[in-house]
């Protein structure tokens, strides 16, 4: 048998005291789910035939990027030194594994069959490795993308304009500046 609550029993009010915050949670969660927006860096196909280079097959070793830079959210460089920190707006992954896995397939794009080991392929005895370290990989505060890289001795300063720093051209610039910088690795291995 079911019992009514017409006279706020103390029972009754126990129920309504745990029912509340229980009521406020769910509701708030409901509401509070924003959506995420998930952009990528995609790999740009050459504008030439791939480069004829024989030798010892070249791997990623290792991708560094900008301290606050590495993470699933997108982030842009604003005025005076801050970040804007887009939650909302992601990467399918942390950056550094976007970037290595689309500057990898953007090199094989442009390296004859076989001389490119792509991650997570078993590398042959013999592999020569780069080590990517990035100085800069970033959008803002100006309408561009700046790539400032190190391979080992080599320095690569790329700028690619963008006209305006939503997540959408930011991606965009992202990708054409990764595919600037394979043609540049690849003109070095030639």
């Amino acid at each position: 048998m079911t019992t009514k609550c017409r006279v706020p029993s103390a029972e009754c009010r126990v129920r309504l005291v745990l029912l509340i915050p229980i009521a406020l949670l769910v509701g708030c969660s409901f509401f509070s789910k924003a959506k995420s927006t998930i952009y990528t860096i995609d790999r740009i196909p050459p504008t030439a035939a791939p480069a004829t280079v024989r030798g010892t097959p070249i791997a990623i070793n290792s991708i560094e990027l900008p301290a606050g830079f590495d993470r699933k959210e997108v982030v842009v460089r604003k005025a005076n030194n801050q970040l804007d920190v887009r939650g909302t707006q992601q990467w399918p992954a942390t950056l550094s594994d976007v970037v290595l896995h689309t500057l990898a397939f953007d090199l094989a794009d442009r390296l004859p069959a076989g001389m490119m080991i792509l991650p997570g392929a078993t590398r042959p005895a013999s592999v020569h490795g780069i080590d990517v370290v990035f100085e800069d990989f970033s959008a803002g505060p100006d309408a561009k993308v700046i790539l400032d890289a190190r391979m080992g001795t080599a320095r690569e300063h790329i700028e690619v304009p963008v006209t305006s720093l939503d997540s959408a051209n930011v991606a965009t610039g992202m990708s054409q500046a990764l595919a600037q910088l394979a043609d540049h690795i690849v003109a070095g291995v030639r």
